[in-house]
């Protein structure tokens, strides 16, 4: 058996110290009406196994806000950094009471991050699926992020891409526009839209 030696909720906070045979137990005031212990109480094993998974589920959230302090992550990116140092289960709970709660939303993420690539950076809508994947974001919600932008014509924007990255008058040897190529392909622009554009270019230059 165990004692409980003191019991204190911090004033101010969500968080309670419980001290258990001078061990410090720092975890939510949650934890601490659902375990209903008090000063003076003798616990078995398997409420001081719960004080101590109770004390690291409030430390990862700790970590989990941390992260989020140096700039907004998707669930997935999240879950990722906080298994560096603690069980994938508390990791992925803790994503999860965080998405519950709106401290990460994967949507809006999707939706900022697509609109920055497309308006600002210029991205093919290809390259702009490939860097919100590789930010964890699911399928779906980069279908709807990019949804608004599917039906644009992308011709004009290939055209401006091309203008301000390349030497459009090269584009008569068959080597540099081979290249040009190949790089508007890795800016994220269809096969058939760039092919397209290529050939209105070398029609104005023949």
């Amino acid at each position: 058996m165990y004692r409980i030696d003191s019991v204190r909720a911090n004033d101010g906070s969500n968080e309670a110290l419980v001290i258990c045979e001078n061990v410090s137990f720092l975890i939510t005031v949650r934890d601490l009406e659902i375990l209903d212990i008090k000063e003076n109480d003798l616990i078995d094993e398997d409420t001081y196994a719960d004080l101590c998974s109770a004390k690291e589920r409030l430390a990862c959230i700790k970590k989990a806000f941390d992260h989020l302090s140096y700039g907004d992550l998707s669930k997935r990116q999240l879950r990722d950094k906080l298994r560096k140092k603690y069980p994938l289960q508390l990791c992925e709970d803790v994503a999860d009471l965080l998405e519950e709660r709106g401290y990460i939303d994967d949507e809006r993420l999707a939706q900022r991050y697509a609109e920055t690539f497309y308006e600002f950076k210029k991205m093919g809508i290809g390259k702009i699926r490939e860097q919100l994947f590789r930010r964890g974001i699911s399928r779906e919600s980069i279908d709807n992020a990019l949804a608004k932008y599917e039906d644009e014509d992308q011709r004009d924007r290939i055209r401006e891409y091309l203008e301000n990255k390349y030497d459009s008058a090269r584009l008569s040897d068959e080597k540099y526009r081979r290249k040009v190529y190949s790089g508007l392909i890795r800016a994220g622009f269809s096969c058939g839209d760039v092919a397209d554009v290529l050939r209105n270019f070398e029609s104005e230059y023949d």
